[in-house]
């Protein structure tokens, strides 16, 4: 008689995992750490589990998530693998504030998790630095929250 119990558990466990909403969108920055304006040579990479609505051009990038999903990003040279890319911050620039700060402190893997929807698209900067240099660079990217 255990086992079934149990067993019914596990499954209402994991269905309520999937209705609220817990995949991790795993979002990589590479940057030709070679060229002299970063800003206009790089590519955003989303993982097996996301879906990209849009990246026919590099400030178009779209991905789709949910609330109750973990959004995480890293960043990597994509010229020279001894050259590292950090991410300074995630800065909230229009949309719905779908996060719980408008601003989040980078680190090797940058995260934070959609708290709430909204219906229009979640605008971000991501502030990147290359290597040792002081100096900062911004890409624009977005995320579409769904029901």
């Amino acid at each position: 008689m255990r086992l079934p119990l149990q067993l019914i558990v596990l499954m209402l466990v994991m269905m309520s995992n999937k209705t609220i909403g817990q995949d991790v969108h795993e979002i990589t920055l590479l940057v030709d750490t070679k060229n002299s304006v970063p800003e206009k040579a790089y590519e955003l990479k989303a993982g097996n589990k996301t879906t990209v609505l849009n990246s026919s051009t590099q400030d178009t990038f779209t991905i789709f998530a949910s609330v109750g999903d973990q959004i995480k990003w890293k960043a990597l040279s994509s010229s020279e693998l001894d050259v590292p890319v950090t991410i300074n911050h995630i800065k909230y620039l229009s949309g719905p504030r779908i996060f719980s700060s408008d601003l989040i402190q980078g680190k090797k893997i940058t995260q934070a998790t959609i708290i709430r929807g909204g219906s229009e698209l979640y605008t971000y900067q991501i502030e990147f630095k290359i290597g040792t240099s002081a100096q900062v660079h911004t890409i624009i990217s977005k995320v579409r929250i769904g029901d």
